[in-house]
């Protein structure tokens, strides 16, 4: 049986979550689907980087302020002279929810890495930025923090926003900030590697 969620990397041969999976190109052997680990040994040795060492993190449970435990799954990532760290939650095997990464430089302890990312997420699941539920969701305080997406089933596609790890559609949050009509605000966009 074939499971639609797994990808055969064109490096290793290995079915792999799709979700670990990065289309990868280059001039003389076309797109690839390789594995991370596949794709971080060819970088590394297309920069030089022979002592670079991939790691499989396995994935962690970490609790929110409401006492609920959010599963996140790692990847890494060497982007030339770079390595990026992501997590995130998965939902249908692909990442949705809460997610985020930290990078560093290709030489760094990947271990002291994902200690600053799980420190990250533990800092981020520690905050309620939205109370209720459907129609009787608000905004809990005067600040929200959140990741912008985009929400495909729309036409034409809206940004859709991540916030405490729920999906918000675009009318959805207008509808939240009607409850602060008159009053200023700063929206400040920040890369996702950045603490917000």
């Amino acid at each position: 049986m074939i499971d639609r969620y797994k990808v055969q990397c064109e490096g290793c041969g290995e079915l792999t979550p799709s979700h670990d999976i990065i289309t990868y190109a280059a001039i003389d052997s076309g797109h690839r689907q390789l594995c991370s680990r596949c794709f971080n040994a060819e970088v590394a040795q297309l920069n030089g980087l022979e002592g670079f060492e991939d790691f499989r993190f396995e994935p962690i449970g970490l609790v929110d302020s409401a006492g609920e435990t959010h599963q996140f799954h790692f990847r890494t990532r060497l982007l030339g002279h770079i390595v990026v760290l992501d997590a995130a939650e998965l939902r249908d095997e692909c990442p949705a929810g809460y997610q985020c990464e930290v990078t560093g430089d290709p030489e760094d302890d990947l271990l002291a890495l994902l200690g600053r990312l799980v420190e990250r997420r533990r800092r981020m699941l520690s905050v309620r930025h939205l109370t209720g539920e459907g129609l009787q969701t608000a905004i809990a305080a005067q600040t929200v923090r959140g990741r912008i997406d985009w929400d495909d089933s729309a036409v034409p596609p809206t940004p859709l926003l991540v916030i405490d790890g729920r999906e918000i559609s675009w009318d959805q949050f207008g509808r939240m900030l009607m409850a602060f009509e008159g009053w200023q605000f700063k929206l400040e966009v920040v890369d996702r590697s950045d603490e917000a």
